[in-house]
């Protein structure tokens, strides 16, 4: 991120920096990223396949307009279209059922190096603000101890929702599988499902990271109901 910032400091009015910077982040993103080397090491991905995956990601990532943004915000928009990318276009290169859930497997790790990411970067943000421990003056909410660390304690409940969560996600796809009498298609859709809530949560605490740093309000975060959205959305366009 180094580089990108870097690029960012020369020019932030000159479209053709702008690209300049995002086309060489993002081919030194690609090239430098150890993991998608691993996977395409593991499944014998040709150098021009690798090439397609890189030049179809560089494409996807420069037709954005990050012209609006803040750099804290370009950043994101980067990591994530970055990641998005790859892993659409490398279940497309890998193409077997297997392949498309190692690269589902491939974007819920990268998707994780955002979660540790954001959430360190919102929780110093917090700390620089001394905003760590309530003071008392949530004496009226009986669930707060005073001194208590609320978003330690959050990110904590988390981790055992996502946990619940998968373990439940197991188990769904295991009765779908079973009593439609086989499908492959049912261990994506479950990947998926386990992949769309890490990036909610990763979204989740980059807007709050956003928020707390331009004096924003932390706005309460309804995560199941996002998700039923997106499901809604996914039903009425099949």
């Amino acid at each position: 991120m180094n580089i990108f910032t870097r690029l960012f400091k020369v020019s932030t009015t000159g479209t053709k920096i702008k690209i300049l910077a995002f086309a060489i982040f993002s081919n030194v993103a690609f090239a430098d990223s150890e993991s998608l080397q691993k996977l395409f090491k593991e499944y014998n991905v040709s150098k021009d396949k690798q090439e397609y995956i890189n030049k179809e990601c560089n494409k996807e990532v420069l037709k954005d307009n990050f012209k609006d943004l803040s750099k804290i915000e370009q950043i994101y928009k980067f990591e994530v279209a970055r990641i998005d990318c790859e892993v659409n276009n490398l279940g497309e290169v890998l193409g077997s059922t297997q392949g498309i859930l190692a690269s589902l497997n491939y974007g819920y790790d990268e998707y994780d190096k955002l979660l540790n990411k954001y959430y360190k970067l919102y929780r110093a943000e917090v700390k620089k603000q001394n905003k760590t421990t309530p003071t008392g003056a949530f004496s009226h909410e009986p669930s707060i101890q005073k001194g208590q660390d609320t978003l330690l304690e959050e990110q904590r409940a988390w981790l055992k929702l996502r946990d619940s969560y998968e373990a439940y996600i197991r188990k769904h796809h295991a009765h779908i599988y079973d009593i439609n009498g086989g499908g492959t298609i049912y261990s994506i859709e479950a990947s998926n499902a386990r992949l769309t809530l890490l990036k909610k949560r990763v979204e989740e605490l980059f807007k709050r990271y956003v928020a707390i740093t331009t004096g924003g309000n932390i706005d309460f975060y309804n995560m199941f109901d996002v998700l039923w959205k997106v499901v809604e959305i996914y039903r009425l366009k099949s």
